[in-house]
């Protein structure tokens, strides 16, 4: 998609983060793998980001029907 979005972090589980995606004026849910999260090896999703946090997320896809996106930090 090559679309960086602002994104703002509501949730930090073992996997990754949740968070909050506005894209073309649409609402999304997002995912943002603990792969995605930086580029050394992440062990805590905390050490990088925070509930409440906007950060730029780069779009990996987007699942229109679910309105869910696969997010990226690294790839920013």
């Amino acid at each position: 998609m090559d679309k960086i979005v602002k994104v703002t972090i509501t949730k930090i589980v073992d996997f990754g983060a949740f968070c909050d995606a506005s894209i073309d004026g649409k609402t999304y849910k997002g995912l943002i793998h603990i792969s995605e999260i930086a580029d050394s090896f992440v062990t805590n999703v905390s050490d990088y980001v925070t509930v409440g946090q906007e950060v730029d997320g780069y779009v990996i896809s987007i699942d229109d029907n679910k309105d869910q996106a696969k997010i990226s930090l690294k790839r920013v």
